[in-house]
């Protein structure tokens, strides 16, 4: 393998691939963003390897056993679940949870919901409705602070968003997802941590005749965002006290999402009465 080094700086850790030009391309689609060119020693270090057969790969780190990833859908989720893990290791002031990040009037929301609810179709149609990005799938919650970090790597669905939220013509196709680059948004995205003060749990409920936004106890939020949290086992007591910790601190709502223009309508509005001073009741 002729070897090529990507390197790049996550949460202000670096991290290091070592692979072929063309697995380099394929990356760059999802972590082209955090890309650095500076020479330092990284903290995490990969070797990805083509293999047969044609079309699988190999990643290793050292200290752990290698993975195979069958396709480039594979490689990109393995790849990226190992790095977000070992990372979680290092910066345990970080609280990950699964979802959405965006950032409205310098006020930052959090789209939470299990995989296939649609939070990464909600926050690319968000995007066109005034928002600005800050991560997909993984939102990291900095407990010190309250504030939500970047995560800038490229907004990941799992099927095409109705009109006229159409996917751009540098997106990404795998066999299984779909990966608008960050450089391919319809708005730059914010590169600093910005205060958190919403939590949206989606529900797509197909058969509402409307979408509709609730909220809810921060005691209700806690177990959501408790259900809903990565690798809780790095933080103490489970993370239990951390969840109940945001849910205090945020409003939490949740909402039913029929129509997904109605919805991006329902959070815009939640999030403007945080910009105006009138924080929702």
């Amino acid at each position: 393998m002729s070897s090529t080094a990507l390197s790049l700086r996550i949460f202000d850790n670096d991290v290091c691939i070592d692979t072929d030009r063309q697995t380099v391309d394929l990356l760059l689609e999802n972590f082209g963003f955090m890309r650095t060119n500076d020479q330092v020693q990284a903290r995490l270090n990969y070797i990805v390897e083509p293999s047969s057969p044609a079309g699988s790969y190999t990643v290793s780190r050292e200290g752990a056993e290698s993975l195979i990833a069958r396709n480039n859908a594979e490689l990109l989720f393995i790849l990226e679940k190992d790095i977000t893990i070992e990372l979680q290791k290092i910066r345990g002031d970080l609280y990950f949870l699964h979802g959405a990040a965006l950032e409205l009037g310098g006020n930052a929301c959090m789209i939470v919901a299990p995989s296939g609810s649609g939070k990464s179709t909600t926050a690319w149609a968000l995007l066109h409705n005034g928002f600005r990005y800050l991560s997909d799938e993984l939102a990291p919650v900095n407990l010190e602070t309250m504030e939500v970090t970047p995560y800038p790597h490229a907004v990941c669905l799992k099927s095409d968003p109705p009109e006229p939220y159409v996917l751009p013509d540098a997106t990404l196709r795998t066999i299984s997802t779909l990966h608008v680059p960050v450089d391919a948004l319809p708005v730059a995205p914010i590169s600093h941590s910005v205060p958190l003060a919403a939590v949206f749990f989606l529900q797509y409920t197909p058969e509402a005749a409307a979408s509709v936004a609730d909220t809810i106890t921060a005691a209700e939020a806690g177990a959501r965002i408790y259900s809903n949290t990565l690798n809780l086992l790095a933080h103490p007591h489970g993370g239990i006290d951390a969840a109940i910790a945001i849910a205090r601190h945020s409003r939490c709502f949740n909402i039913k999402s029929s129509n997904l223009t109605q919805t991006c309508a329902l959070i815009k509005a939640v999030m403007e009465e945080f910009t105006e001073g009138n924080c929702p009741a």
